[in-house]
């Protein structure tokens, strides 16, 4: 009888441990990586078929089509945005801040991206079109795919406040 009862005891925990280790594998899926580059990595990669597996829940919306991402560069917040199946972005930002925090936030980005991507991605960096914010976009000319930050104010009537926003997706 004790044999049995050790018998039953040890299937049990076997079990309990295999249902914990798939529900880590899937987290895992969920949050790959815990560094920036890998994240990156990881997020260039979901481009190619249109960030399928980062998509959660839809949200309603009128031309475009938007998802919920399960899956958070930054904040948990993200984004992905399909304008039909050749332009789809994932997107992400911070909360609105004053400048000299977006300034630093920004910066850091490029910082980051460019300690992730290597010599083979190249840099442009320009006044945004629309307002007095920057942007920085890197490309390169072996993938479709295009990383970049966005400095954007949000003038406000007494007091000015500053996103930053970062983008993977296709730039036309």
């Amino acid at each position: 009888m004790n044999n049995i009862f050790k018998a039953s005891v040890l299937v049990s925990s076997l079990m309990l441990a295999s249902c914990a280790n798939q529900n880590k594998i899937a987290q895992q899926q969920l949050e790959p990586v815990s560094n920036a580059c890998q994240k990156l990595d990881y997020l260039i990669k979901a481009y190619d078929d249109g960030f399928n597996d980062l998509k959660q829940t839809k949200i309603k919306a009128g031309i475009s089509n938007i998802w919920q991402a399960k899956y958070h560069l930054i904040g948990k917040n993200c984004r992905i945005w399909s304008w039909g199946k050749a332009q789809t972005t994932y997107s992400c930002n911070t909360i609105k801040v004053d400048e000299s925090d977006a300034r630093k936030y920004y910066s850091n980005a490029k910082a980051t991206i460019a300690q992730c991507l290597g010599t083979s991605w190249h840099l442009n960096e320009s006044s945004r079109r629309n307002d007095d914010g920057l942007k920085a976009e890197y490309t390169n000319t072996e993938t479709q795919v295009t990383l970049s930050t966005h400095l954007v104010p949000d003038s406000g009537l007494f007091k000015s406040k500053w996103s930053v926003y970062y983008y993977v997706g296709r730039v036309e």
